[in-house]
């Protein structure tokens, strides 16, 4: 990793700008920040690299030797992890976990994605939420009383609500729909909050709760469709298929399900297809014992 004098240095460079053409920041400043003499205070920073014409995320991006830092390239690689049948096939990215917690102890947001990896993999692997992760309620108790959370922690807690007890989970639920609303127009969220949304109205479903998921499952199909994303439309509707069938319009739900499942296995994802029959036929084996 560059330092950020070099960095300052190579992008004054690159628009052949001398230390002194800086407007708001004086050419002694400049000159000794390049060379490493003193670091930037927070405003100065902000507006040098204004000055640079670039922001925040692209400096940081060009300080790492153009490349995301490690911290930067897990989370990355958790929000890709779009279902939890890919989590067992992720070991590597297990490893990586482990070895920047090794280094970074303190990263209490990494050892949260480790924890949210873990539960992935016994949702996986057992075919329930009803899990047991000691690690995910030592979470909840650290992070639910803060009047405000961050957009790292939203992400945390919406990964994580369905292995609590019911009232707890739905209680977060909430919570988390109102932290959500803050983050509007924070870039990348938007995958993140169909997820959650699919992740809540599946839950609610699993609980009979079904004209609560209703309006969570339907947000998530209608945003999935301005994204263009069939695969997270496709999970909408399989679960609105399963709401459907509730409420006696049975027909229509298995034409959901049909469209669903034709979409996915022309778009070779055979693996979510056959998750999205397997949890249509578990549904209505007990729809049939009830």
């Amino acid at each position: 990793m560059n330092q950020i004098g070099t960095t300052i240095a190579h992008l004054r460079k690159n628009l052949n700008m001398s230390q002194r053409d800086f407007e708001h920041i004086k050419q002694s400043t400049i000159a000794n920040i390049e060379a490493h003499n003193r670091l930037p205070r927070i405003d100065t920073f902000l507006e040098l690299i204004s000055e640079l014409n670039v922001n925040l995320d692209e400096f940081m991006f060009i300080l790492n030797g153009y490349a995301y830092d490690e911290r930067t390239t897990l989370f990355k690689d958790i929000r890709a992890m779009r279902h939890s049948l890919y989590a067992k096939e992720n070991i590597n990215l297990k490893l990586r976990l482990e070895n920047y917690i090794q280094t970074n102890p303190r990263d209490l947001f990494i050892q949260d994605l480790r924890v949210i990896l873990e539960s992935y993999i016994k949702i996986s692997e057992s075919d329930t939420y009803e899990i047991d992760s000691i690690e995910s309620f030592a979470i909840y108790d650290r992070i639910e009383d803060q009047k405000v959370w961050t957009y790292e922690q939203i992400y945390v807690m919406s990964k994580l609500f369905y292995v609590f007890p019911e009232k707890r989970a739905l209680q977060m639920i909430e919570r988390i729909n109102i932290e959500f609303e803050k983050y509007q127009t924070y870039e990348n969220t938007l995958g993140t909050l169909i997820a959650f949304l699919l992740n809540a109205g599946g839950y609610r479903i699993s609980k009979k709760l079904y004209n609560e998921a209703l309006p969570l499952v339907e947000k998530a199909r209608d945003l999935s469709s301005q994204a263009d994303n069939l695969v997270t439309m496709s999970f909408a509707n399989a679960e609105i298929a399963k709401i459907k069938y509730a409420n006696d319009e049975k027909e229509d739900a298995q034409i959901l399900i049909n469209n669903a499942v034709t979409i996915l296995s022309l778009g070779e994802k055979q693996l979510l297809a056959d998750d999205i029959n397997n949890s249509w036929n578990k549904f209505l084996k007990e729809k049939v014992l009830n």
